[in-house]
């Protein structure tokens, strides 16, 4: 039996601006194009959950400001097949994210979190046993490790995504089943080198978790807590724009596992979410699709 993709986590709305080079401090640089999208680490990961499930419902859990932005994210995350039902409109201003993408694809994103910090103490979303729960850490950490510990007593399955890193998180580990990370977030949360395949799989038995790392175009490794450790090799693809190719990657990946793929096979579909995304600017590719994968990884 199939169960939810149950994502916690932030909505925004993304302002992108096409640059030749990243400015470094001091300095000013003129975009040659910018562009509205939409966007926030929940959002994304819920919009890939949806358009690469072929069975399993995917319901987002966050929140919006009562203004034109937040109506836009809900429209289209609902256009996209995902619940919106348990995303609020709170008395603040949607999330913005201003993303800055150079000529080869490479970015820097500056978050403004405005209604993705308005979680109360007591809120609690809907969960069930067979729900797989997806959480990053754009929305406060507090709310993460309350919805991760009830989801972990309900029998439920836990995936973080330690992004954006903080050494707080790491009191959440007892209560996570599959923690992804890019290797900047491994060597933040766990002191991991990426490239240190056995020190990352100690860990995983150590923690008693599973470890994705992914690790751009070189390779996705696998690390579960009985040991075992897999690589999945990087599709190669010209990238345009990396914004949101980890996102496309966490949302796939649960929606594989919560459909009954291996850890495995769920990472491969997963890669090709991410090469996919990297194909097409902004951070959702438009035509995300199982048949879209199937090719890709055929």
């Amino acid at each position: 039996m199939t169960g939810r993709v149950v994502v916690c986590g932030s909505l925004n709305a993304d302002v992108t601006f096409a640059v030749e080079r990243i400015p470094v401090v001091g300095a000013t640089t003129v975009a040659s194009g910018t562009a509205r999208s939409s966007g926030g680490k929940g959002a994304n990961q819920a919009y890939a959950a949806a358009r690469t499930a072929r069975t399993a419902d995917v319901l987002m859990v966050g929140a919006v400001g009562a203004d034109e932005a937040g109506d836009v994210l809900r429209a289209e995350l609902a256009a996209a097949g995902v619940d919106t039902s348990l995303v609020r409109r709170v008395d603040a201003p949607t999330g913005q994210a201003f993303i800055a993408v150079d000529a080869e694809g490479g970015n820097i994103i500056v978050v403004a979190p405005g209604a993705n910090l308005e979680w109360s103490t007591d809120e609690q979303p809907p969960l069930a046993a067979d729900d797989t729960v997806v959480l990053q850490l754009e929305i406060p950490l507090a709310a993460v490790a309350r919805i991760a510990t009830r989801a972990r007593g309900l029998g439920a399955r836990v995936v973080l995504n330690a992004a954006p890193a903080v050494a707080a998180a790491q009191t959440l580990l007892d209560a996570v089943d599959i923690l992804v990370v890019n290797e900047p977030e491994a060597e933040e949360l766990l002191g991991l080198d990426a490239k240190a395949t056995a020190e990352i799989s100690r860990s995983a038995a150590r923690l008693d978790l599973d470890i994705v790392v992914t690790r751009g175009s070189d390779s996705t490794l696998l690390a579960t807590r009985d040991g075992e450790l897999t690589e999945i090799p990087t599709l190669s693809v010209s990238a345009l724009d990396t914004v949101g190719a980890g996102d496309a990657f966490v949302g796939t990946l649960v929606a594989a596992i919560a459909e009954g793929h291996s850890l495995p096979e769920a990472a491969r579909r997963a890669s090709a979410a991410g090469a996919a995304t990297v194909t097409v600017r902004g951070a959702r590719h438009p035509d995300l699709s199982p048949a879209l994968l199937d090719q890709m990884l055929s």
